[in-house]
């Protein structure tokens, strides 16, 4: 009763499980991803100038690249919650978990499986893209979200003789908001399942039965409002710059280049499918069998993947430079296909690779033991190591016994990447952000003080996140021309100090990489190793003017 109970309820299970493996990474900068800076950064000034439509740059020119729904959803935390690295994360991470709910429903609505939507959800819930993107404050995991709701809608219109309305709205209103989220990528997939939906020889559909007027015409005034709006606001302007960032300055016209990205889409397609790639393939005259022998709609919803992953590549070969997260509006139907296989086709391997990642979330597991217990018991790592400690004696004591091994080889991996993080915590934390705010609380800073910041505007874009937006922070970039005003701050590293005049500035060591990483209670063997990496991190500094200090 109580296993029924709970597989009742894995639907939300799943996505709890994956809050949880994931909030060491997301709930904290752990890891500052650089493109979030664009968007903390604007948002503070949409908040300053109580403009909620135009996206501005640090310096405040406008900044018109992405569409605005991501801006807004910050906004929308930061306005609740209030600035802070918190806030900045949380609804970017709760749609991680959304996105694991949605597959779950997707899943079992199409297949009528609940354990295959419970494999779909839980290889979603592991893969190593969701799982990152879901800790940036960025577009990527809310695109992936709303292209995911209008897929599950394009397929259920495809597979249904007379799909129910909201199966419409899901389609279209979906790849609305995706379309808002990140311009024209969101674009291109729709209309590829559009034409899939035509032209597919399987559940070919006629296009009076693909339209319902009022999802449509609702979902393209809702895709288009925030670019009429720029328009009339900033007229070709906008146009230009947001054409530059989408086709101009990202499609690549070397052939070389163009070749090169396509191998790069397609082996990180590969290694993030890891280790469920090993497992759908391993017996490839069963799994050709398996698909020769299935029905239209099997066949239909595997076309649509297939169409989908072909898409994902081409895309991600077009560009200038490639990127990981290009792949990311994929995932989740690969992860369909590759639960539907796990599922229901014969395959081997999976006891082998469950063997391999429970061994290193093991050895993680221990090592985050020694280092807790000999080296820094730092709060999160005894936290996260006890929690740990919890699966593992579960598994031993046989609780996993009766689960699939998919699912069981799912925790492995979404457990193995929660040990690493909180191994990375007391390593790599505090964030230099927030060593720099501590040390300019320590300084005195003022209202009227102006903290400049020099070098990558990464650094200013984290110091404003952790002083909760109430410094006054300046980005100099590499401008290294000194403030004229007698009262104020300068934050800098080791690189930028050469360029700019302080002989009149007391200057202040405030940050260092590694700070909490106590290199003498390391092994000898260790000990040297240790302490050329604390060495070789970038160190902040702050100074002042000599004056100020008869100023305070």
């Amino acid at each position: 009763m109580q296993k029924g109970y709970l597989r009742k309820f894995n639907w939300v299970i799943i996505p709890l499980l994956f809050l949880l493996y994931s909030s060491p990474g997301a709930l904290d900068y752990l890891f500052h991803f650089p493109d979030e800076k664009y968007y903390t950064d604007a948002v503070l000034q949409m908040m300053d100038k109580d403009d909620y439509f135009t996206p501005y740059k640090a310096d405040g020119a406008p900044r018109f690249l992405k569409p605005i729904v991501t801006y807004w959803v910050l906004i929308g935390s930061y306005k609740v919650l209030g600035v802070s690295k918190f806030s900045s994360r949380l609804l970017f991470w709760l749609a991680g978990a959304l996105l694991v709910i949605v597959v779950f429903f997707m899943a079992k609505s199409l297949t009528q499986n609940r354990k295959l939507a419970s494999t779909a959800a839980f290889v979603t819930a592991a893969n190593p893209l969701v799982l990152m993107s879901a800790s940036r404050s960025i577009p990527d995991i809310l695109l992936v979200l709303f292209l995911t709701i209008s897929v599950w809608g394009f397929l259920e219109i495809m597979l249904r003789g007379n799909p129910p309305p909201k199966y419409y709205w899901m389609a279209y209103l979906g790849a609305a908001l995706a379309f808002e989220t990140k311009g024209l990528p969101a674009a291109a997939f729709a209309g590829a399942s559009v034409l899939f939906l035509l032209l597919n020889p399987w559940k070919r559909k006629k296009i009076r039965e693909i339209i319902h007027w009022p999802a449509i015409i609702i979902s393209v005034a809702i895709a288009l409002s925030w670019f009429v709006i720029m328009y009339i606001e900033h007229g070709t302007t906008y146009l230009e710059s947001f054409y530059t960032d989408q086709v101009g300055g990202r499609v690549s016209s070397k052939i070389g280049q163009v070749i090169t990205n396509t191998l790069l889409g397609i082996v990180n397609l590969v290694a993030f499918s890891l280790p469920w790639i090993i497992i759908a393939f391993s017996k490839p005259q069963k799994l050709k069998a398996f698909i020769s022998g299935s029905g239209k709609e099997a066949k239909a919803i595997l076309g649509f993947i297939a169409t989908w992953v072909v898409l994902v590549i081409i895309m991600s070969g077009a560009v200038f430079k490639f990127y990981d997260r290009y792949l990311l509006p994929v995932i989740p139907l690969v992860a369909l296909f590759f639960a539907w296989i796990a599922t229901q086709a014969e395959t081997r391997f999976q006891k082998p690779v469950l063997k391999i990642f429970l061994t290193l979330t093991l050895v993680t597991f221990v090592i985050n033991l020694l280092y807790a217990v000999f080296i820094f018991p730092d709060i999160t790592l005894v936290a996260g190591t006890a929690i740990s400690a919890v699966f593992i004696a579960l598994y031993f004591a046989g609780g996993f016994k009766n689960s699939p091994a998919e699912i069981v080889l799912a925790n492995g991996i979404l457990l193995l990447y929660f040990n690493v993080l909180v191994l990375l915590y007391p390593i790599l934390m505090p964030n230099p952000g927030e060593q720099m705010v501590d040390a300019l609380n320590a300084e005195g800073v003022a209202n009227d003080q102006k903290v400049y910041v020099y070098g990558n505007i990464r650094t200013a874009s984290n110091i404003r996140i952790h002083c909760h937006h109430e410094f006054d922070v300046v980005s100099m970039d590499t401008v290294y021309t000194l403030p004229a005003e007698p009262r104020h701050f300068l934050v800098f590293t080791e690189k930028e100090q050469k360029y700019l005049d302080l002989k009149s500035y007391e200057i202040f060591n405030y940050s260092q990489g590694w700070s909490r990483v106590p290199a003498e209670k390391f092994p000898e063997l260790l000990k040297d190793a240790v302490i050329k990496l604390k060495e070789s991190r970038t160190k902040y500094f702050i100074a002042k003017p000599k004056s100020n200090k008869n100023d305070q």
